[in-house]
């Protein structure tokens, strides 16, 4: 891809994110960043308020500013301390997971519109080194976009980046093709942005397992969409996006798939047969009990499953831009029952009584130990951990509304190892004491430091955040220093030899 060609894409990507109503207008208020002597990293700060026990782990999630146009990947730790930030970029569905036995991070990057991309998936390892670089071949598979016929290399879009046992990921993708529209009042010869699910090869690429939403229209029919018409539809260049399918998880042979606009979860086998099919307003082939009912909904996965039953839960942040945010968003527990009564029951509804959210878009619901969960609201930049009585034990804010969002937050057990070496800044102030700045960008586990020279011999401080700063004197301005690490998986790794600089 030609550098002017990409650059005309994220153009026509800006031009239709500042047309879309899902996109809000932000205010002018900035969130304040952090920033650090040893790093050019800048981040921003992560308020945590706490009221109870959490469970272990941090925080991963990749926080957008919308104002300043920035976004990385990032681990936090609970005391708000930022752990790892990646390179700047357009990132979605970061994920921690484990692969072959090891801990990893997945996420989607690329170009993204009014909630689509198209790009490719990024498998790191510990040391945050890319493993895997995923991609799906837009020529090969026939895709169509709204920039047609500007080209992109990778058509995966930015909903998911899920992981098997098996060595494959499952994502999703979004196609322009040709539908007829009579059954909802459109044109019958009409356009729409079809949403597919793919799993795929790791190490190959290879294609194993595809589905289409239009392509199953005689399983899952449009009329089941809420999203009105509205006029699109009549050309390529404006498709009518009914499906936009936002999550894709496998259970044995078969696929539970979560569409947002047809407010609805499809659980598919591996030949494709819609097994069955719950609606969060209708039932579809269950009937929904007091307090199931979801719309627009996120993050759906099985907490539990067998023959006679499935506990499911989701994000269900009732809310888009055509309905108005009037709606509560709450994690979601159900029970399905899959035969006989084919009844639909809740288990639990969480949200934080003393700071709701009506969240317009995005969002991900975990399951952790111990019957805690964690919430993320996605266009509300706050995250939440509840216990096992569903009360509030943390609220997390990394931004103010509608200037920062994020689209999943996870927590995960996470040992990063990078290899990288520590970075250092050093200076002498007037009153010859010598100020040292440390920090490891993803190192999680350094204990302390250990500041190394020749005229002042060693100090060893308390390692403190992510930039720790340490006071020596004794030290001669012509003097070096290295800083070592102690403690952890890195423990004896130490920085260049640096020069000491004027304050």
């Amino acid at each position: 891809m030609t550098r002017p060609t990409m650059r005309y894409i994220a153009q026509a990507f800006t031009i239709l994110a500042s047309f879309s109503g899902l996109v809000e207008s932000a205010d002018e208020a900035l969130w304040p960043l952090q920033s650090f002597k040893s790093s050019p990293i800048q981040a921003p700060f992560l308020n945590v308020t706490k009221m109870g026990q959490t469970e272990p782990g941090y925080l991963f999630f990749s926080p957008h500013d919308k104002l300043r146009e920035t976004g990385h990947p990032v681990i936090y730790s609970d005391d708000g301390q930022l752990v790892w930030q990646g390179n700047p970029g357009n990132y979605s569905a970061v994920q921690p997971q484990m692969l072959n036995g090891e801990p990893v991070i997945a996420y989607w990057s690329g170009y993204s519109g009014a909630g689509f991309g198209f790009g490719a998936i990024t498998i790191l390892n510990s040391s945050y080194d890319e493993i895997h670089r995923v991609t799906l071949d837009c020529k090969k598979e026939g895709f169509v976009t709204v920039f047609d016929p500007l080209e992109v290399d990778s058509c995966i879009d930015i909903h998911e980046s899920q992981l098997t046992d098996n060595g494959t990921i499952l994502v999703t993708a979004v196609n322009v093709t040709q539908a007829d529209l009579s059954a909802i009042g459109g044109p019958k010869d009409g356009w729409v942005q079809d949403a597919l699910v793919y799993e795929i090869d790791l190490v190959t690429n290879d294609i194993l397992f595809r589905w289409s939403t239009y392509e199953n229209n005689h399983q899952v029919a449009i009329t089941n969409t809420r999203v009105p018409l509205e006029g699109a539809g009549a050309n390529k260049s404006d498709p009518y996006e009914y499906p936009h399918l936002n999550s894709v998880y496998k259970y044995g042979d078969s696929y539970l798939v979560s569409s947002r606009f047809m407010c609805s979860l499809f659980f598919i086998d591996s030949s494709g047969l819609v097994k069955w099919h719950l609606h969060g307003r209708t039932g579809g082939d269950f009937q929904l009990g007091l307090g199931t009912s979801f719309c627009y909904q996120h993050d759906a996965r099985f907490i539990s499953q067998s023959e006679e039953r499935v506990t499911i839960s989701l994000h269900n942040n009732d809310n888009t831009d055509f309905t108005g945010r009037t709606s509560l968003t709450t994690g979601l527990i159900i029970d399905v029952e899959l035969q006989g009564s084919r009844q639909v029951t809740l288990k639990s509804r969480m949200w934080d009584a003393a700071e709701p959210v009506f969240a317009v878009s995005q969002g991900s619901y975990q399951s952790l130990g111990n019957g805690h969960s964690l919430q993320n609201h996605g266009a509300t930049p706050k995250i939440e951990e509840y216990d096992e009585a569903g009360a509030v034990v943390m609220r997390a804010r990394f931004g103010y509304d509608n200037t920062m969002q994020t689209y999943r937050t996870y927590r995960f057990p996470w040992v990063g190892r990078p290899s990288t070496k520590p970075s250092v800044v050093a200076c002498s102030e007037s009153d010859g004491k010598t100020v040292v700045y440390v920090s490891w960008n993803g190192a999680s586990d350094v204990q302390a430091w250990k500041v190394r020279s020749k005229t002042a011999g060693e100090k060893t401080a308390v390692h403190n955040g992510f930039e720790t700063r340490i006071v020596v004197e004794g030290l001669a301005n012509s003097d070096s220093i290295v800083v070592e690490a102690v403690g952890g998986v890195g423990d004896g790794v130490a920085s260049d030899s640096i020069t000491i600089e004027q304050c």
